[in-house]
C-alpha cells in the first residue's frame, strides 16, 4: 500500500501544481461581467463562476485550517493566515469579498492554499497520511436549493469513487472518517469538479474552453462533466 501512497503523493502534486494556471487560463477571457451569470436548469448552472471560484478558494481552507487545524500545527505546520471567522459567518462554503474582493486576489489566494497543500505532500509520509484522521459530518436528511440531490447522497457516491481513505461508519449514518491523503485528494477533485463547472457555464455563454481536465473524482460520474 506504501507504493500506492507514493504513487498518489506524486500524482497530486504535480496536479495541483497545475492547478493555479489551470484557474487562471481558463478565466483569463472569462468576461468580468458575466462572472455573475448563472440560471436554474440546467442544475449546474445555478452557481456563476464566481461564486464556483469563491467555493473552489474555500475548500482547502475548510478541510486544511479548520477540520485538520489542531493536527496540522501539533506536526508544526505555520498554516496560511486566513480570516476563517469571517468565512464562517458568511456560511462557511466561500471565500467572501471581504477576504477576497476580486477575480485576481481569489486566484492568489487559491494559489496559496494550493502550495500549502503541496507542502503537506513534501513532508508525510504513507503512514502518517494514513494516520492522521477526520470524521466527515454529514446530515442525513437536509437537501440544499443548489443541488439536486442531498448532502447524504453525493457523499456516499464519493466514498465509492475514493480508492481508499474515507468510508461511511456503518453503524453511524453520515459519519465518513476520513485520512488526511484524502481530504488532499478531496481538495483536488474540487478544484476539477468546479472548473468543469466553470468550462460548462461559458459553453453557455458560447465562450471557448481553454485547459483540458483529467477526467478523475467527480469528472468521471457524466453528470457532472457532460
Amino acid at each position: 500500500m506504501s507504493a500506492e501512497i507514493n504513487d498518489e503523493i506524486k500524482h497530486l502534486r504535480k496536479g495541483l501544481s497545475a492547478a493555479g494556471d489551470l484557474l487562471a487560463n481558463e478565466l483569463a477571457d472569462f468576461p468580468e461581467a458575466r462572472m455573475d451569470f448563472c440560471q436554474d436548469e440546467p442544475v449546474w448552472a445555478r452557481w456563476s463562476a464566481e461564486v464556483q471560484l469563491r467555493h473552489i478558494a474555500c475548500v482547502p481552507c475548510r478541510w486544511l485550517l479548520g477540520i485538520f487545524r489542531e493536527s496540522l500545527e501539533a506536526q508544526g505546520y505555520s498554516l496560511p493566515d486566513v480570516d476563517m471567522k469571517t468565512i464562517a459567518e458568511r456560511g462557511g462554503r466561500h471565500v467572501p469579498p471581504e477576504i477576497c474582493p476580486d477575480r485576481a486576489s481569489l486566484i492568489a489566494h487559491t494559489r496559496r492554499m494550493f502550495d500549502f497543500c503541496i507542502e503537506i505532500l513534501d513532508r508525510q509520509t504513507p503512514e502518517s497520511f494514513r494516520a492522521l484522521t477526520c470524521i466527515r459530518l454529514v446530515d442525513t436528511e437536509i437537501w440544499r436549493e443548489d443541488a439536486p440531490e442531498r448532502p447524504i447522497d453525493l457523499w456516499r457516491m464519493l466514498a465509492e469513487l475514493h480508492p481508499y481513505g474515507v468510508h461511511e461508519d456503518p453503524d453511524t449514518p453520515g459519519n465518513f472518517p476520513m485520512e488526511l491523503i484524502a481530504v488532499i485528494r478531496q481538495i483536488y477533485w474540487e478544484l476539477l469538479a468546479h472548473l468543469r463547472s466553470i468550462q460548462r457555464l461559458k459553453g453557455l455563454l458560447e465562450l471557448p474552453v481553454v485547459v483540458n481536465l483529467p477526467k478523475e473524482g467527480y469528472l468521471t460520474v457524466s453528470k457532472f462533466y457532460d
